[in-house]
């Protein structure tokens, strides 16, 4: 009997022990960013590429766009901002609309992972000209 007793308790406490050993799923936002032009996608507008990150079950990406004035500028405040979810998940097009004629645009990017709001770090791009006159491609920078 008293052997019975240990080999349950030694059970119970084993089964206690794993639940503390599990880890969290593993949760990173995005860390690197492709902007492509019209040209070089084929889409009407310019079209974000996120990769390099970790979700959990069911997390959400939201991207937060912010045109620019000119290329020197680095304004991230809520007025110039757009932001979207993306029904690609890591993929989104961005109308033209959005960017307008801005010659660069920063993006962060944000992930829910099970209520907690991971950010990424600001991706800057620049319009540069491309070899068809009629062109862009967008150019990452560092911020």
């Amino acid at each position: 009997m008293k052997t019975i007793v240990a080999f349950v308790f030694i059970l119970l406490l084993n089964a206690c022990q794993s639940g503390k050993e599990q880890e969290p799923e593993a949760c990173q936002p995005p860390l690197s960013l492709i902007a492509q032009s019209n040209c070089e996608s084929g889409y009407q507008g310019t079209y974000l590429i996120a990769s390099d990150y970790k979700e959990t079950t069911g997390a959400s990406i939201l991207f937060e766009i912010f045109p620019q004035k000119d290329t020197l500028s680095n304004d991230i405040s809520v007025k110039s901002a757009w932001k979207n979810g993306s029904n690609q998940h890591e993929r989104i097009l961005i109308s033209d609309t959005v960017l307008g004629n801005s010659p660069k645009f920063l993006v962060q990017i944000s992930i829910n992972c099970s209520g907690t709001e991971l950010k990424s770090k600001y991706f800057a791009f620049v319009k540069r000209p491309a070899a068809n006159p009629a062109c862009f491609v967008w150019r990452q920078v560092n911020t």
